[in-house]
């Protein structure tokens, strides 16, 4: 498992690509979990402004 900081295009590019499976909204973070085709599950953090962290977990 690896767990990255994230640019705001990163993170666009990383949701456009990839299958969303999930999407919870909270006041502070939004939270995604998605399958990438070649990166496979990840869950992406995402700040207010964009930014955020990209957690990679292993099939």
């Amino acid at each position: 498992m690896r767990i990255l900081e994230a640019e705001a295009a990163l993170i666009a590019d990383l949701k456009d690509e990839s299958e969303l499976i999930g999407e919870m909204r909270l006041p502070a973070f939004t939270l995604v979990t998605a399958r990438h085709p070649t990166l496979g599950k990840l869950v992406i953090v995402i700040a207010p402004d964009g930014t955020g962290a990209v957690v990679e977990a292993n099939e």
